[in-house]
């Protein structure tokens, strides 16, 4: 790679274009005296250094100066403004140097450093898209209460439709059964088993203590809750309160009298 070469000395740069102050003093003779810590403690360099920060923050402009700690490439790098601060600092002969090999890059007497290649970032498959938004939309379907099954399908409806990848049917899942394996049914479905109306059996419910009326809803008591699953249907009445939907498991038709 074409390096900035200042008194046959090769000058680093990082890859924001800034260049390294370590390298600088080596080319200037590498006195003590010289070193960039110390220029950099002077409070010119720290006012420079100050308003440039205060100018980058406001565009968006990275550091002018960082220090790198370790590995191969450790030392100060600085934006141009500061290399030459710097260089005008060691010596009037040194600052005019550092300005000509600059002005030589700027006008194309000297080559310019070739930029590093860009890390190229490989493209996801749809697979491992559609498996990697799988946690994240689950664990969304989740918070709004709905349990682990319905959040799955329904996340892979989701991510079907977004990525056109059927997760469950690759894996061969097509259904996926209820924790407790058990279908819950409402009054209406298990009343047609006796020929009777809904009507009924909710008041056969009541009856038998396994649910109440709230405000003219039915709701499960404890005695009916290990029969019973409350569903929310998404919907609500007049006065913004949702609609929730009562199912019974087979189990509630032993606690009835038919």
């Amino acid at each position: 790679m074409n390096q900035l070469i200042i008194a046959n000395v090769p000058i680093r740069s990082d890859d924001l274009g800034r260049y390294s102050l370590n390298d600088l003093h080596k080319a200037a003779g590498a006195a003590p005296r010289h070193r960039p810590p110390l220029w950099l403690e002077n409070q010119q360099a720290q006012d420079l250094v100050a308003q440039l920060a205060a100018e980058a923050g406001d565009a968006g402009i990275p550091a002018s100066v960082v220090s790198i700690k370790g590995g191969l490439n450790q030392g100060t790098y600085a934006g141009k403004e500061l290399v030459y601060a710097y260089a005008m600092w060691i010596s009037a002969k040194f600052h005019l140097e550092v300005i000509r090999t600059f002005d030589a890059l700027v006008t194309g007497a000297l080559p310019a450093p070739a930029a590093k290649p860009a890390r190229a970032v490989p493209a996801k498959s749809p697979l491992m898209v559609a498996a990697s938004m799988a946690p994240t939309v689950v664990r969304a379907l989740r918070s709004f209460g709905i349990d682990k099954n319905a959040a799955a399908i329904g996340a892979n409806q989701i991510i079907t439709a977004q990525t056109g990848v059927n997760l469950l049917a690759l894996a061969g899942q097509q259904h996926m059964p209820t924790p407790d394996q058990k279908i819950c049914f409402t009054p209406t479905e298990l009343g047609k088993r006796f020929c009777q109306s809904a009507i009924r059996f909710n008041q056969r419910l009541l009856d038998a203590g396994l649910q109440e009326s709230i405000a003219g809803h039915w709701v499960p008591t404890e005695k009916g809750r290990q029969h019973a699953v409350v569903l929310d249907t998404g919907k609500a009445h007049g006065n913004g309160t949702p609609i929730q939907q009562v199912k019974w498991k087979d189990s509630v038709l032993a606690e009835v009298a038919l």
